[in-house]
């Protein structure tokens, strides 16, 4: 007699007023899905590790057996109309995702953990934010939230007649008390680094952990666009150091890793690199084959690599030169790349996005002190974008005292 999860389809109704007895009873922990007997039905042969295959989710999860796997790790579909998707009812989607957390309860280990990156589904003007609008279906599969992530970035869902969408969000979801959390795999530089106690029986001794400390729950990896050498067909990629806090965070070396929507491999690439092994799924042919490619690193038949990135790796690891071999643009035909070309750091995006919301907002709040901004005052010229100067950029001082300079020569 074998057993499986109980699964049944939420249903789903408007909103209204809930009584305060019924909220108490929402805030308790979710109980496990009661387990129930039912008919035997033999499951596809074991899946192999370290293996992408070209079939639906479910497919590959049938052929996984019950706990073995450490970490799931995804970005679904939004149900928005992309290219991959098809766009369906939102009540239809949401029965689909619900039944595939149900399987991801059965497959992941008591110590293992969910991390689903999700943006918002669209209808005309109104906005259902996915990771609130899958919530409930988790902790019905029996998961227990443990952290919602912000992901901020430049660009993102443009917008006329709201604001436009320039975060995503990454809920982290467990199975147990005992998910496996690796701090020292992932420490940040302290605020204050090598900080002193300055009185009291600890006086001259650290008060931070010299190593670094937590990262916060707002992230600002880059998203891949284009000028980014990870870029590949797929409109819709991670950056790999966003997977590698995930995976150096929540597994061990060895540790197993699937994603359900393996895309252009960059969940594959990142656990390969750290001692992991992976399982993905992918229906598009397409990306199916774009990730083979970029996990082996090597070209097609016509000398074209899945990214800039295994360009530069293979001619680096084999002495080739560069001219002979193109990688894949999304939109565009192939090209070849000159190795020389400057590779910008992270913390340059990342000193844009900062420069670029500090324009925003100052150039408002000085709009609204009657200042008359000039934008072009505020911009690098000598940048093909007009990238913002942080250091011409006035401060909440300089602002404060141009304040005051104005209402004096009124």
């Amino acid at each position: 007699m074998a057993y499986r999860a109980q699964t049944t389809t939420p249903t789903y109704c408007s909103l209204r007023l809930i009584p305060k007895r019924d909220i108490i009873q929402l805030m308790e922990p979710p109980q496990p899905p009661a387990l129930l007997p039912c008919t035997y039905v033999p499951l596809h042969p074991m899946k192999q590790l370290d293996s992408i295959y070209n079939e639906d989710c479910f497919e590959t999860l049938s052929g996984l057996e019950d706990e073995s796997v450490d970490l799931i790790v995804s970005s679904p579909p939004y149900n928005i109309g992309k290219e991959y998707e098809k766009r369906s009812a939102l009540a239809s989607y949401l029965g689909v995702q619900s039944a595939l957390f149900q399987e991801f309860f059965r497959v992941l280990k008591p110590t293992g953990s969910v991390f689903w990156q999700v943006g918002v589904y669209t209808d005309g003007p109104f906005h259902y934010p996915l990771d609130i609008m899958t919530y409930p279906s988790f902790c019905e599969a029996g998961f227990k939230p443990v952290n919602r992530i912000v992901w901020i970035r430049q660009h993102g869902m443009h917008a006329k007649r709201k604001f436009s969408g320039r975060h995503e969000t990454i809920m982290w979801y467990c199975k147990t008390p005992g998910y496996k959390f690796n701090l020292d795999n992932i420490r940040v530089p302290q605020k204050y680094q090598g900080k002193t106690s300055h009185r009291g029986d600890n006086y001259g001794e650290l008060t931070c952990n010299p190593d670094g400390k937590n990262p916060g729950d707002i992230w600002a990896f880059r998203n891949v666009k284009h000028n980014h050498e990870e870029q590949t067909i797929h409109p819709c990629q991670f950056p790999e150091d966003l997977i590698a806090r995930i995976v150096l965070a929540s597994t061990n070396p060895g540790d197993v890793v699937y994603d359900p929507y393996m895309g252009s491999g960059t969940v594959a690439v990142v656990s390969r690199d750290y001692d992991r092994r992976y399982i993905g799924s992918e229906t598009d042919e397409s990306y199916f084959e774009v990730s083979l490619r970029r996990v082996s690193g090597t070209p097609n038949e016509e000398g074209s690599f899945a990214n800039l990135k295994c360009l530069r790796s293979y001619s680096e690891e084999n002495g080739s030169k560069s001219v002979n071999y193109t990688f894949d643009l999304r939109g565009q035909s192939n090209k070849a790349i000159n190795l020389a070309k400057r590779i910008r750091p992270e913390a340059d995006h990342l000193q844009e996005l900062y420069d670029r919301t500090d324009l925003e907002e100052t150039f408002f709040g000085d709009q609204r002190r009657g200042l008359n901004p000039d934008p072009t005052l505020l911009a690098d010229q000598n940048h093909p974008q007009g990238r913002p100067k942080s250091i011409d950029k006035p401060s909440a001082k300089t602002a404060q005292i141009s304040l005051l300079d104005h209402i004096e020569s009124a």
